[in-house]
């Protein structure tokens, strides 16, 4: 019988059609990723997708697999949740889902704030893609999630936690590195390092809106890895790259952080929640997390 994990590849990949973005939506490797699909065709005796180097297509065979792949996943997904919230109910569980650049400083310290005042909470963290994380919330996936540039809020509460500055990560020697503070219009000549729009378009549409007024038009060079925290492409000099303050304290060694002026596509770090939903520990991490952020000014 199929594993349950093969199912979701193949319905991931059938709503991508392409391997590359389905592994990233999944966080496995595009290896891993098609060696199981290909592992579950062999179980079944079929061919599910067609691929070439230029396109990824469902095959006639494969599309009532697909739909019935899907079929099970949900169910195993509703299942899982209402299993879920019976056991958080009764234990204090709080899925709290952020994406890794939330892990530079906000969610880590949030956590810690939070569990430290009221131990009684157990704070479970569930690594959930930007773009996703509004509808985790709503599908029930996590109870909270902390999510920068929040977009498609719809029927979610939002509470500001923090607001952040925003800069620019340069090499040591490149020419702006000695600056107190740089304008969109210094970056003139330079490229700019950026995910694909799809990981965050609210981000990534927010940056182009700031520079097309700056009068810049950036040369954008796409990040080879979809988080890298070691800023590879910044340090082999393919570009300069826009990122808020809480990267400073993280930087490798040969890299600098720069404020833009002040104001310039400032971010902040939301939670969401939905309040449809009861859920007492939630609601205590909710309160523990408000007085958290109202300490730090």
């Amino acid at each position: 019988m199929p594993e349950l994990r093969h199912l979701r590849y193949a319905v991931a990949v059938a709503d991508e059609l392409n391997f590359t973005r389905a592994a990233e939506k999944l966080g496995v490797s595009q290896q891993v990723l098609s060696e199981q699909v290909r592992r579950l065709e062999d179980e079944l005796g079929l061919r599910i997708f067609d691929r070439t180097t230029r396109h990824v297509r469902v095959t006639s065979h494969g599309r009532p697999i697909v739909d019935e792949a899907r079929a099970v996943v949900a169910a195993a997904d509703a299942l899982r949740d209402r299993a879920r919230r019976v056991g958080a109910a009764q234990t204090g569980v709080v899925l709290l889902g952020y994406w890794r650049t939330a892990a530079f400083d906000t969610g880590p310290r949030l956590v810690s704030a939070v569990t430290e005042a009221r131990p009684e909470l157990r704070v479970e963290v569930r690594e959930v893609p930007t773009r996703q994380l509004a509808q985790a919330v709503r599908d029930g996936d996590v109870d909270v999630a902390l999510s920068r540039w929040a977009a498609d809020t719809d029927q979610l509460f939002t509470h500001t936690l923090r607001r952040l500055r925003s800069g620019v990560i340069v090499r040591a020697d490149d020419a702006l590195a000695g600056r107190a503070e740089v304008a969109l219009g210094d970056l003139a000549g330079h490229s700019l390092v950026m995910r694909r729009r799809d990981d965050s378009p609210a981000r990534h549409d927010a940056i182009m809106a700031a520079c097309a007024a700056a009068g810049v038009v950036p040369e954008i060079v796409t990040v080879r890895l979809p988080f890298d925290p070691l800023f590879t492409d910044v340090v082999e000099g393919r570009g300069v790259q826009i990122a808020s303050e809480s990267v400073r304290g993280a930087l490798p060694g040969g890299l600098t952080w720069i404020p833009l002026t002040s104001g310039v596509l400032e971010e902040q770090d939301d939670l969401l929640w939905d309040p449809a939903r009861s859920h007492p520990a939630r609601d205590a991490f909710l309160d523990e997390a408000r007085r958290w952020a109202g300490a730090q000014g």
